[in-house]
């Protein structure tokens, strides 16, 4: 799949536009969580509610997917855009109940490697 290289500024534009998909996947991966049965049993029935809610789910992580971007964590709603900073591939980051994307971090780094964007960094593409 192409994937777009985001810059800050476009970065902070899609989150615009993904966050209510965002939190929309958050919420039903709650959901999810707290319907899981705690035992399975083999031939034991699931409610057709809980197929429903993993449709929703992918449906809300392939949009997001499908603006260039990837699901890092579904519990906490962390969406990473990559973006070329410096000449290496980075990930510029953004988690649900933040009010923009602040954060970049190395594409083996993870949420801990998180340093705060400069604008003025020299990133590239856009």
């Amino acid at each position: 799949m192409f994937r777009p290289v985001f810059t800050p500024a476009s970065a902070r534009r899609a989150v615009e536009a993904l966050r209510p998909s965002a939190e929309r996947m958050c919420r039903l991966y709650r959901d999810l969580e707290r319907r899981r049965p705690a035992c399975v049993v083999p031939e034991q029935p699931v409610e057709p509610a809980y197929f429903a809610l993993v449709w929703s789910l992918h449906a809300e992580i392939a949009r997001i997917r499908r603006a260039g971007a990837r699901v890092g964590d579904l519990r906490s709603g962390l969406v990473d855009f990559p973006a070329r900073r410096a000449g290496r591939s980075v990930w510029l980051c953004w988690q649900v109940g933040e009010p923009t994307l602040q954060h970049w971090h190395e594409t083996d780094a993870g949420f801990t490697g998180r340093r705060p964007v400069d604008e003025d960094g020299p990133w590239e593409g856009g």
